[in-house]
């Protein structure tokens, strides 16, 4: 394309005078005419703007660049022309180069430059103001233009730029006024000069893009030429008419009519709209013009996604021009081809109006276009069928094209001779009746879419049929369908279904029809004829249904159909009418239990309201009910008894005992899974209709039954689902009654269930019943009703019982409204005092384990509680009923209470009696669970100890000792006396009670003893004890002195230790005490012996302020005289463990007294501790008492410890100490191996009395402690403080004992073994399987504990043993396999096996202390403890685990623990290996004769540099350790090779990583054999006698000798002697040298 010089733009007439200011514009008449003297500034070839008079260089690059033609480098130009213009004042020379630039940019094909454009534009007029006058006549057209672009945000930037400027419609409107000519003239421009190649340079734009650009610049400029015909009024417009008939005769203009592009036709069509409006004249004047554009060349072409616009213009023009069909049409075919082949179109995609348009286009053409004959019509119809048929037609059009069609057929019927009508219709009609009402199998063009087909139908046959043809077709019709009935398949074929479905929707079809021709002839002759034909349709079914005895279910659908639509009509003919009614009574019964049963139960409800309907339907029922159960009966009843036309009030089916009868009998089968739900579904979504009441309620108590037998759960489950699915009211109605809250209650637990299908069903059946508001809170019965469940779940337990935080989310749900409400709704569900005495009185009459003397409060007042003869019996008999949980009812109603009030905060607010009984019971409810919390089972509250209930409890003692500590924090006035009227003055009258209840020795006097301590020292703990308190406690106290009951009295002095302290009362009763004890007969009888011990304590334990005040001498009195009793051998367990409690307080006071009472107490303490029985029996009366006992005495013993390690100790103690120390050592290890029998984890008084044995145990020496033989089975004991005390002390006497072992195994050269006891322990590792049950994060198994614990030692045994030992152990291992288990057990438990190995970075790898272990996370802590062995294994056993590794047959697991080993392990090992090399080079023993290796180390390059000097020349080796190691094994390379030849070089090297390799991976062994090589390959090696060195040049040794002198040289050194010397003689003995 020639390059052309672009002419300068002549400038426009002066405009009008116009006054501008900041925010608005004023015009004047417009400037004068400029036409076709400029050119289009639209053009990309134009004279670039001047920037010279430019001030800011930055401005001018911007500029520059929007000359550029990359879109994106004129979008980035905008943007920095915004932020430049923005920033203050526009230059004049600015806003010059912005005009010139701007068309052109405002029509860029990228939407971006475009949107940014308009964006600038409106910025820079905006700040010009008045100064952008002269040029609105350039920018006015391209301004207004961009308005109409296609793009919606481009337009709408455009306005908002426009609008910026000119910001109200008046203003808009006087710019379309001021500038309308040369807008116009524009736009003229614009059509007539501008193409594709003029907007777009073809070198950097594809056709495409140059394409898109070209049409949407026509489409906005002909938009701007409608826009201004419209929005102008008529006489602004006809000043410059000329213009604009100038404009519209352009040919070119409406050309575009058939323009490619969518937007550019529908742009045209719309300026025609507008100018049929608004220019008429113009339009007249070329009429011809447009016709050939619109019609002749339109007609034909494509207009998809321009029709409605396109055929709303046609018939706009129709309309007001229909000559343009007639004189003004000129073209090669006539307007009637034109306008076939349009319609042959279809609606080229468009809306399903463009039909209606269809219909309205034809009607107004004029009479000459339309066909005239049955030729030209039948045509025209081809034509409308053929567009419809389109394959682009969319289906959702159908509708709308058919309705055209008919109405059109009915339109130029009209005006047609009747011969003529009845053939078109016959050709164009008839066939949409046909196929709509007997459908072809194969796909038709008549076929017409649901359910609009029907009035089209009708409409088509009475518009467009005459009578004459209506009644042939429709016989014609009817007795197809009669015809089609009678032969249709039998029961036997293969197809009989899809036969009779074909009928009955055959006889819908007709149905549809005759309904509508019924509304259409009603009252006329036509009536009579179709009642005719129904008669003979409905004959034709009847015979067919009696002759085939019912099975063609078609011939029943078909009537079925005509009465379902056109009943009315048919029963107001009295022939049909009894023709129907014989059939009904005398011939249904007999054909009813037939395929055709539904439709022939539909036929009998239509007949509902009829004389003879009751009739016929109990025929039918009891024919149903005589005949024998099969699927054909039960498919019969659900038709009949199932149907929507029920008669509502109709009592025929629930009278029926026999109906009712085979109901239940149903509902047993289904139970019983010996049928399915089938018939009763569909009887419990009408049972109001077919189930008496009686029946209803049998139905539903028999499946709320058989929710409580396990096999038919999940049956009665699915049975409520279908009536809650079916017949919600039914259940509703069920829930409101006693049985109906069971029913709720089964379920809830149910929702409960282990088993997750039962849980599933149940949570979404309880789902469905709340969704549907069965548990409406604000229904009155429904509230009633969820109290009534509530209390029952609270008063009954059982196994089916629902759990108490269901319970709590059923009150929650009920407590609604003010608090008045709330308390009344609680006090009705908080159980009444007999009902809460009655379930936690067995509890409390069970006599607590005698070892809870060590945790409880009471201490010693244990001993004097007397158990009941039937205290036993009372919780294993039947009695004590439980949850599915365990939980009895009084731990159950505890809970619920404890977290109702945790939750609602209104318990001040309930009456004092129901405060005082939750008060009581919640305290003695916490003393029972923390019992049976410390020895599990011990009271049986709860009898199932799992991870989830042991939380539950512990919850439930932390809320109910929170809960009652917030009531005893707040009832400081009633404490204090201030306030007796307190709203927790109630309490002290539960104190009250709970000190006279604790007036006796049962079980029951201790418990409620214990709650009074408990509470009384709390509140002094809380509120302290003021001088009021303290002078009524002296009172009490007095009274206490003077009671006959011990328990009350240890009770009251318990709760009042801390004022008693002070108390001369109590130092008198003290003193009375040790004087009573002191006498020779104290202990007789030995229960007042123990009540006073017990007393005694009570003071002294506590407070040590009580004990100075008895005298030492009266001390000492009571010290020995106790010691006498010691010795007794009828004292009882508990009274000598009351003894050793009152001496561990009483000896420090008397330790520098001097006597025989040393001896006696350590004869007790031994002989006691000898005769420890085995301790394997919790819960009985020996093993019970044993235990404090055992307790006590251990620390008693530690007392006498610490006194004899005293600075001040006593002579007679220290001697009595080493005296006895064997014996006791004895003793504590006799008591050591007759403890381990108790699983203590579950029995705390046990678990504290073994942690006593092994603190005591620790301090032994070592040369006391028994053989290893004796210790190593109690790593595997039930108790984690003896299997750590068994550990320690083997632990601990390892090291000594391997030393003696290494120091044999050299002398005797023996080989050394691992302890058989030890090697049994490791023998069978646990797996993941047996793990499985087991809570890891509550505690750590003790036998997996013990066996991780006996590795831990057998890697103490490498630790500290010879490198010769190492092998024997090393020998052991290998050749028993222990190692796989081992290695298998870590890496299933630490992820690898799985793909997915724990991150252990913050493990501490590389040690690990047992009993130092993490408790608060035990599966953390085995994950540490299992990876530090993990690494001792490739520390001690790198070569069995890399064994084991390299045989793992998962290749997962390799690649897993390969990483993970590089990550975490090896780089632990690597050091350790490396700086054991490291600490061996610094320590060579340089006497050997294989002198030394100079070792250099790199830790970071994990390299090892080992040289030896060779007559000043080092021969150097390397070894590297990969970061697998010692997965991989070490690389082994030479660095300087001296001395030898490479063969013998390359074979050192890999003798030394065989070494390594094969002796366990140790890098030492290696280096040694290294050196050992070396030295011997230089061992007895002389100087070269030519060059005085062993090395020669080449790094050889002296290898030739003389056969004389037998002198060695090297050769080279030979070769140059021979060659200086011009002789072959030796140069030192000058004899003739054989070189060879």
């Amino acid at each position: 394309m020639s390059r052309r010089t672009p002419k300068a733009q002549a400038s426009s007439s002066r405009a009008v005078s116009v006054g501008f200011s900041m925010s608005t514009f004023g015009f004047s008449s417009a400037s004068r005419s400029t036409f076709g003297s400029v050119s289009s500034p639209l053009a990309y070839v134009s004279e670039p703007p001047d920037l010279s008079a430019i001030s800011d260089p930055k401005t001018i690059v911007a500029f520059k660049s929007l000359s550029k033609k990359d879109s994106t480098t004129k979008a980035k130009a905008l943007d920095d022309l915004q932020s430049y213009t923005s920033a203050g004042e526009i230059e004049d020379a600015v806003l010059d180069a912005w005009i010139t630039i701007y068309p052109r940019t405002s029509i860029d094909s990228l939407r971006r430059v475009r949107q940014s454009a308009h964006l600038l534009h409106g910025q820079i007029s905006a700040s010009s103001g008045k100064r952008l006058a002269k040029y609105m006549p350039t920018l006015a057209g391209p301004w207004l233009a961009s308005t109409y672009d296609n793009d919606k945000g481009v337009s709408k930037s455009a306005l908002e730029s426009f609008n910026r400027v000119f910001s109200t419609p008046e203003k808009v409107n006087q710019v379309r006024k001021a500038y309308q000519k040369s807008i116009i003239e524009y736009c003229k421009d614009v059509i007539d000069k501008e193409t594709p190649h003029t907007l777009s340079d073809e070198r950097s734009v594809s056709p495409d893009e140059a394409e898109a650009k070209y049409s949407r610049v026509i489409a906005s400029t002909v938009l701007l030429v409608a826009s201004m015909l419209s929005e102008l009024m008529p006489e602004e417009t006809l000043k410059h008419q000329a213009s604009y008939s100038n404009i519209l005769g352009d040919a070119k203009l409406w050309g575009f009519a058939t323009y490619q592009d969518p937007f550019v036709r529908r742009s045209v069509h719309r300026l025609l709209h507008v100018c049929i409006e608004r220019q008429n004249d113009a339009l007249r004047e070329n009429l011809k013009l447009i016709s050939t554009s619109f019609l002749s060349k339109a007609l034909n072409s494509d207009q998809t996604g321009s029709e409605p616009q396109y055929i709303e213009v046609l018939i706009a023009l129709t309309e007001v021009f229909p000559s343009v069909w007639t004189e003004s049409y000129t073209g090669k075919k006539s307007a009637t081809q034109r306008l076939h082949q349009f319609l042959e179109r279809g609606s080229q995609g468009g809306p399903p109006r463009f039909w209606a348009h269809v219909s309205s286009l034809i009607k107004s053409l004029p009479r000459s276009v339309l066909p005239f004959d049955e030729i030209h019509a039948d045509e025209l119809a081809d034509a409308i069928r053929t567009g419809i048929q389109c394959k682009d037609e969319p289906r959702f059009n159908f509708i709308s094209a058919f309705t055209a069609y008919v109405e059109v057929l009915a339109y130029i019927s009209a005006s047609l001779p009747e011969a003529n009508q009845v053939s078109l219709a016959q050709k164009r009609v008839l066939p949409l009746v046909s196929e709509y009402i007997r459908p072809l199998p194969e796909p038709s063009q008549w076929k017409m879419p649901e359910p609009q087909a029907v009035p089209l139908i009708t409409y088509a046959m009475s518009s467009c049929m005459p009578s004459s043809l209506m009644r042939t077709e429709w016989t014609r019709i009817s007795k197809i369908l009669i015809q089609d009935i009678s032969t249709s398949l039998p029961e036997q074929a293969r197809d009989f279904e899809q036969s009779q479905s074909i009928v009955c929707e055959q006889g819908r079809r007709y149905a549809t029809v005759q309904k509508d021709l019924f509304a259409k002839h009603t009252g006329s002759e036509m009536q009579s004829f179709f009642m005719q034909t129904c008669f003979n349709v409905i004959k034709g079914s009847l015979d067919g249904l009696n002759s085939r005895s019912g099975k063609p279910f078609g011939a029943a659908g078909v009537i079925l159909a005509l009465l379902q639509h056109c009943s009315q009509s048919l029963f107001s003919d009295d022939i049909i009418t009894r023709t129907l009614a014989t059939f009904l009574k005398e011939d249904l019964a007999q054909i009813f239990m037939s395929p055709s049963c539904s439709r022939l139960a539909d036929i009998l409800y239509c007949c509902s309201e009829q004389t003879f309907f009751e009739t016929a339907f109990s025929a039918v029922l009891n024919i149903l009910l005589k005949s024998p159960h099969s699927e054909s009966q039960m498919n019969a009843f659900r038709a009949l008894l199932t149907s929507e036309k029920f008669p509502q009030k109709s009592t025929i089916a629930t009278s029926n005992s026999k109906l009712q009868r085979l109901i239940v009998s149903r509902l047993n089968l289904c139970l019983n899974g010996a049928s399915d739900w089938n018939f009763l579904s569909s009887v419990f979504s009408h049972s109001s209709n077919i189930m008496a009441a009686s029946t209803e309620e049998e139905v539903l108590m028999t499946m709320t039954q058989s929710l409580t037998i396990e096999d038919n759960v999940p049956r009665a489950l699915n049975g409520f689902s279908i009536i809650s699915r079916v017949n919600p009211h039914m259940l509703r109605r069920y829930s409101l009654t006693p049985e109906g809250v069971k029913f709720l209650q089964y379920l809830l637990f149910l929702t409960e269930s282990s088993d997750d299908n039962l849980s599933h069903i149940a949570s979404e059946l309880n789902t469905s019943l709340h969704s549907r508001g069965f548990l409406d809170t604000d229904n009155i019965e429904t509230k009633q009703s969820m109290i009534d469940l509530i209390r029952n779940g609270l008063h009954e337990t059982s196994h089916t019982s629902i759990s108490v935080d269901t319970l709590l989310d059923l009150t929650f749900r009920i407590l609604q409204g003010s608090d008045e409400e709330k308390i009344i709704m609680i006090s009705k569900i908080i159980p009444e005092p007999a009902a809460w005495n009655g379930i936690i009185e067995p509890f409390l009459n069970f006599a607590p384990g005698l070892s809870l003397a060590i945790t409880t409060q009471l201490a010693g007042a244990l001993y004097l509680v007397q158990e009941t003869n039937d205290s036993s019996s009372l919780l294993t008999g039947p009695k004590i009923n439980r949850d599915a949980n365990g939980y009895s009812g009084a731990l159950r109603t505890a809970i619920y209470v404890v977290r109702l009030l945790t939750k609602v905060d209104l318990f001040v607010k309930l009456s004092v009696q129901q405060r005082s009984l939750i008060y009581e019971k919640l305290s003695l409810s916490y003393q029972l669970a923390s019992d049976n919390l410390m020895i599990s089972g011990s009271n049986r509250l709860w009898y199932i100890d799992t991870p989830e209930s042991e939380v539950d409890i512990l919850e439930f003692i932390s809320e109910t000792s929170r809960l009652t500590h917030s009531w005893l924090q707040s009832s400081s006035d009633w404490w204090t006396g201030d306030g007796q009227d307190s709203e927790y003055a109630f309490i002290d009258f539960v104190h009250d009670c709970f000190l006279d209840a604790s007036s006796n020795t049962t079980p029951s006097s201790f418990y409620n003893a214990r709650a009074y301590a408990t509470a009384i020292a709390e509140l002094i703990e809380i509120h302290g004890c003021q001088q009021s308190k303290a002078t009524e406690v002296e009172e009490q106290l007095r009274a206490a002195r003077r009671s006959t009951n011990a328990i009350s009295t240890a009770a009251f002095l318990s709760a009042y230790h801390v004022p008693c302290a002070k108390s001369k009362t109590a130092a008198r009763f003290c003193g009375e005490l040790v004087a009573d004890l002191t006498s020779p007969d104290a202990m007789k009888p030995h229960a007042q012996g123990l009540e006073k011990l017990v007393l005694l304590n009570c003071l002294i334990q506590s407070e040590s302020d009580l004990r100075t005040t008895i005298a030492k001498q009266r001390i000492i009195f009571l010290i020995k005289n106790l010691a006498l009793r010691l010795k007794e051998q009828s004292v009882p367990d508990p009274m000598k463990a009351e003894i050793c409690r009152a001496f561990a307080v009483l000896l420090p006071l008397v330790r520098d007294v001097y006597g025989s009472h040393w001896t006696d107490l350590f004869d007790f303490l031994t002989q006691t501790w000898l005769k420890i029985p085995a301790i394997d029996s919790p819960g009985t009366r020996v093993t019970e008492s044993c235990i404090p006992l055992l307790h006590y005495s251990l620390k008693l013993f530690s007392v006498l410890r610490s006194l004899k390690d005293s600075d001040d100790a006593n002579d007679d103690l220290a001697d009595v100490w080493k005296e006895y120390e064997d014996s006791a050592t004895k003793g504590l290890l006799h008591c050591l191996t007759q403890s381990q029998h108790i699983e203590d984890e579950s029995h705390q008084p046990m678990k504290i009395t073994n942690e006593l044995l092994a603190r005591q145990i620790s301090h032994l020496p070592s040369n006391n402690l028994p053989s290893s033989k004796d210790l190593f089975p109690l790593l595997y004991v039930n108790s984690q403080p003896l299997q750590m005390t068994a550990y320690n002390a083997l632990h601990k006497t390892i090291p000594a004992a391997q030393e003696q072992i290494s120091f044999d195994a050299a002398l005797d050269n023996r080989s050394a073994k691992l302890p058989e006891e030890l090697l049994s322990l490791i023998l069978n590792a646990p797996t993941m399987a047996s793990l499985d049950t087991i809570d890891l994060e509550r505690n750590v198994p003790l036998p997996l504990r013990g066996y991780l614990l006996s590795w831990l030692l057998v890697f103490d045994h490498f630790q500290y043993s010879s490198f010769k030992v190492k092998s024997d152990y090393f020998s052991v291992i290998k050749e028993g396999d222990y190692l796989q288990q081992l290695l298998d057990f870590i890496f299933d438990f630490l992820g690898h096996s799985r793909g997915r190995p724990i991150d252990v970075s913050k493990f501490n790898i590389s040690s690990y202390s047992p009993s130092e272990s993490a408790a608060e996370n035990c599966e953390k802590d085995i994950q540490h403890f299992l990876t530090h062995l993990y690494y001792l294994c490739l520390s001690h056993l790198p070569s069995l685990v890399k064994g084991w590794w390299i045989e793992c047959k998962s290749r997962a697991t390799v690649l897993t623990v390969e990483s993970w080993t590089e990550k975490y392990i090896s780089p632990l090992v690597i050091t350790t290996t490396l700086s054991s090399v490291s600490e061996w080079a610094t320590h060579q023993d340089t006497t050997v004769d294989d002198g030394t290796l100079n070792v250099r180390i790199s830790y970071r390059a994990r390299e090892i540099t080992a040289s030896y000097e060779v007559d000043e020349q080092n021969m150097q080796i390397l070894i590297a350790l990969p970061s697998t190691y010692p997965l991989h094994t070490a690389a082994v390379r030479g660095i300087n090779r001296v001395a030898v030849d490479e063969r013998k070089w390359q074979a050192w090297l890999n003798n030394v990583a065989g070494v390594i390799a094969f002796s366990n991976g140790n890098v030492v062994d290696g280096l040694v054999a290294w050196r050992r090589n070396v030295t011997g390959a230089l061992k007895g090696q002389s100087e070269c006698a030519i060059c005085y060195s062993i090395i020669s040049a080449e790094k050889t040794l002296p290898g030739k000798r003389c056969g004389t002198c037998k002198n060695l040289f090297h050769a080279s050194c030979l070769l140059k002697w021979f060659k200086t010397s011009n002789a072959s003689s030796c140069p030192l003995c000058r004899n003739p040298f054989n070189y060879g």
